[in-house]
């Protein structure tokens, strides 16, 4: 059975960032501790990946799988392109990032999918996934088995994985807040989300609602709708909202159904303006933003966030350097008419 450096942490009752301090030889750890872990480690003969890699010759290389779920194609072409940017910058001929897409986004696919990566002897994961208990759990296996695991995107906070690279989502949601209170005029404001399971659309309604609420005084006039990423049910919320409520002035779309928004706005016809705000500057949002549709959209860099969770677990895996903290966060940009 390999040896993990949890395994080791729980010998000597320490966390298991103790255990790499002392591995790599890092300050910030008690002579006796440092000292009981060392034997720990030299009893149980735990390994770092780069040690072990030292020790197995025969097996030439690095190999970390990718998952990039079910979500819309500019998601799948940035986030390809940012492993190919990863391993030019890397510059590692024995380094290869095994990429799976995903069809849906059940749990089960999510560990078939997995299971598959594993029979073909990853070193590493980069995993986008929802937060659930299943996904929660099967990161804490794979970290056990000595596969470490990093989050990229949308966060599983409670699992043991190494670190989450993506977009400060609080400040995402608190930003089209800040953009879309001075046209509400005392109106209310729609939310549209995808799927609250993935912590990417949750954090960014929490953000959004907590700075309504700093700067109106309530959210009583905000109402959220989950629609899941689908068009069907992003078109039938946002028209029945419109339909609904004639004090409806925002929208924040935080959900890439944009498509479905603006179809809907179109069918409806509001005698009011209706102001939008979206995330991410994919083709839709470009086309509506050009043409005055949309107010802004607030971009987040999905390439940069695949490129960096790659160079994580190499850096991890070929030089057991680790992250310098669990949060990485990529540049969020606030983008207008005038600056495409």
């Amino acid at each position: 059975m390999k040896v993990t450096s949890q395994m080791v942490a729980d010998h000597c009752g320490v966390s298991r960032g103790t255990v790499d301090r002392v591995v790599n030889g890092r300050a910030n750890v008690a002579p006796e501790v440092r000292a009981r872990v060392q034997k720990a480690i030299d009893m149980l003969g735990y390994q770092t990946p780069a040690q072990r890699r030292q020790t197995q010759p025969e097996r030439a290389g690095i190999t970390v799988g990718f998952v990039i779920p079910n979500w819309d194609d500019y998601y799948t072409r940035q986030t390809r392109r940012g492993i190919r940017a990863a391993l030019r910058r890397v510059g590692d001929t024995s380094f290869r990032v095994e990429v799976q897409e995903l069809r849906g986004r059940s749990n089960k696919e999510y560990c078939e999918c997995i299971a598959g990566l594993e029979r073909a002897h990853i070193d590493g994961l980069v995993l986008n996934t929802a937060d659930t208990v299943p996904m929660q759990q099967e990161i804490d296996r794979l970290t056990a088995c000595g596969i470490p695991v990093v989050t990229c995107n949308s966060d599983v906070p409670d699992a043991q994985r190494v670190c989450h690279v993506g977009q400060d989502l609080v400040k995402s949601g608190r930003v089209a807040a800040g953009l879309l209170v001075p046209v509400l005029s005392g109106g209310d404001v729609l939310v549209v989300c995808g799927n609250r399971e993935f912590t990417a659309h949750r954090l960014r309604v929490e953000g959004f609602l907590d700075r309504l609420y700093e700067l109106e005084g309530d959210i009583g006039h905000a109402h959220v709708i989950e629609c899941i990423e689908r068009y069907d049910l992003t078109y039938d919320g946002v028209l029945a909202e419109v339909r609904r409520n004639p004090r409806l002035r925002a929208i924040y779309m935080a959900n890439e159904s944009l498509k479905g928004c603006m179809d809907a706005l179109a069918r409806a016809r509001a005698p009011q303006p209706i102001h939008v705000v979206c995330n991410d500057l994919t083709p839709h949002a470009r086309e509506y933003l050009a043409e005055g549709k949309i107010d802004f959209v607030v971009d987040q860099d999905f390439s940069g966030q695949a490129r960096r969770a790659v160079e994580v677990l190499y850096d991890l895996l070929h030089r057991g350097r680790q992250p310098a903290g669990k949060m990485i966060y990529l540049r969020t940009s606030i983008i207008s008419r005038e600056l495409l």
